[in-house]
């Protein structure tokens, strides 16, 4: 059979107290200074021996003066669920991370063949400046490609090694 929340809470209150070594008598009167009234330790005696039920406002009051959640001294699996979501946000975050290396190596193979492209372009351009002027123009890019271009590459180039532009940027 599970054990009750009471149950639970009794022993949680006292695992947590030791925890911090600190007695009854230093949590009642931690109790006493956020209720704002007395709070006598045999109260918190009887509640850890179980022979005295947890008020609601009590167990909010000794989570809080243990500097604890609640469900910290209700459930003995909130531990657990605990660990377990944070071991899934983990491997959630390293596949994430994997995606966005695989997305920022793309970036980077991308960049430099534009740049490559771009060079070539111009060297093209060049050449045809010195063959035949006249053609020269037909190596220009568009204004609108050139802009994007410009503002691409500026941010690449302004970005530290190994660094590529946020492609939503």
């Amino acid at each position: 059979m599970n054990p009750l929340p009471g149950d639970i809470f009794a022993r949680r209150l006292r695992q947590e107290r030791d925890r911090l070594g600190i007695s009854q008598a230093e949590l009642a009167r931690r109790m006493a200074a956020l209720l704002g009234a007395n709070v006598d330790s045999t109260r918190l005696t009887r509640i850890e021996q179980q022979t005295r039920a947890v008020r609601l406002d009590e167990a909010v009051t000794a989570a809080e003066a243990l500097g604890v959640p609640l469900i910290t001294l209700v459930s003995d699996n909130y531990a657990r669920e605990n660990e377990a979501q944070i071991q899934n946000q983990l491997a959630e975050l390293a596949l994430a991370e994997q995606e966005w290396e695989k997305l920022r190596q793309r970036i980077h193979r991308i960049t430099r063949t534009i740049q490559q492209l771009s060079a070539e372009r111009e060297a093209f351009r060049s050449h045809a400046l010195d063959v035949d002027p006249e053609t020269a123009d037909d190596y220009k890019l568009g204004a609108e490609t050139q802009a994007a271009l410009d503002a691409r590459m500026r941010g690449a180039c302004n970005k530290p090694a190994g660094e590529v532009t946020d492609p939503d940027a």
